[in-house]
């Protein structure tokens, strides 16, 4: 369709986590295609992650509360750039309508893995072969186009903005130079929540170890981020900062200790590795850390998993799953991802 300037169309709304994983696949479709253009269509909330992507030409932003005649404007503006190929690395109502009604050379579509995850969820059957990341499953997209898969991270490259407004925090606090621990105790579900009294205890511990606390989170979760943060040495910037402003935070912290969030993915995309809380979902399901000094902490439990994303209220009526870890094991973990990245002094 356009032979002197070939343009590739990457569809992906949702969600926050999902977007940071899908910059691996953006990085991946610049090494296997690197003569295309490279367009991304998402929600406009999540375009500044992709803002300064040196791989991605252009951005169609989708409204956050979108109706249906957003999607048709939208579609107008894509059905007039005329792309060669289109990835819709969603599978949804929405990107569903636009891989149906675009034209393109070359189309590839992102399959769904319900048939698995609820055989797990309801009948505790096992149906995953191998585990995939989803990161990987990303990535697997361009092999569905012919091209071998490139081996590329997730990565998030924070603006000269946002590292100011960071470097300035951290100057502010006293935290410059200093052992930095990141505290996420927020998520989307409460059944995905470590409690907030567990982040207040090593909050405590942490600070009298000498090492800084920073305490990040929406707006939303600004009350779960006071309890956290309530020693001098702590941070909260919980509901101030922007994406790529929390990512520069993130990026200057020792560790990150998180929820199954997407704060979790954040991090690890600037290179910052997180000890990680998970309670209703698995590792099946793709979203463990990447990050090989990360570590996972989870309770083998008969009721594990129960939800595919942590929406679902626990139907057992407790949350042993999340509750019964420890403080003192969070606490080890981070002590052996600061003593496997050397920052233990």
């Amino acid at each position: 369709m356009n032979d002197i300037h070939p343009r590739i169309l990457l569809v992906r709304f949702s969600s926050l986590g999902d977007l940071v994983l899908l910059t691996a696949l953006v990085d991946g479709i610049a090494d296997v295609f690197p003569a295309h253009e490279l367009h991304l269509a998402t929600k406009g909330q999540y375009r500044e992650l992709f803002d300064s992507n040196q791989h991605v030409a252009k951005i169609h932003a989708l409204p956050s509360d979108a109706r249906f005649g957003d999607l048709i404007k939208l579609r107008s503006e894509l059905a007039a750039e005329r792309f060669d190929i289109i990835i819709d690395a969603h599978n949804v109502i929405r990107s569903k309508f636009l891989y149906r009604t675009l034209s393109a050379r070359r189309k590839v579509q992102l399959g769904k893995d319900q048939v698995r995850k609820l055989s797990l969820i309801r009948a505790g059957k096992d149906l995953y072969e191998e585990t995939v990341p989803m990161k990987d499953r990303y990535l697997g997209l361009i092999a569905k186009l012919g091209a071998g898969i490139p081996d590329v991270p997730t990565r998030l490259d924070p603006p000269p903005e946002a590292e100011a407004v960071a470097d300035a925090l951290f100057d502010e606090s006293g935290l410059t130079g200093r052992r930095v621990v990141a505290l996420a105790p927020g998520a989307r579900w409460s059944t995905k929540r470590w409690p907030s009294r567990g982040f207040a205890d090593i909050t405590s511990s942490m600070s009298d170890s000498g090492l800084g606390v920073l305490v990040i989170g929406t707006r939303s979760e600004q009350e779960i981020c006071r309890i956290t943060a309530h020693t001098e040495d702590s941070l909260d910037v919980c509901g101030r900062l922007s994406l790529m402003e929390t990512a520069a935070v993130l990026k200057r912290a020792s560790v990150l200790v998180t929820n199954d969030s997407a704060p979790l993915h954040i991090a690890e995309a600037v290179g910052t590795p997180v000890v990680a809380l998970f309670g209703p979902t698995v590792r099946q399901f793709g979203y463990f850390p990447l990050n090989e000094n990360s570590v996972v902490l989870e309770k083998d439990l008969d009721c594990r998993p129960c939800s595919r994303n942590g929406a679902r209220q626990c139907h057992i009526e407790n949350r042993d799953c999340l509750d019964t870890i420890d403080s003192s094991e969070v606490l080890e973990a981070v002590r052996q991802v600061l003593e496997a990245t050397g920052e233990t002094k």
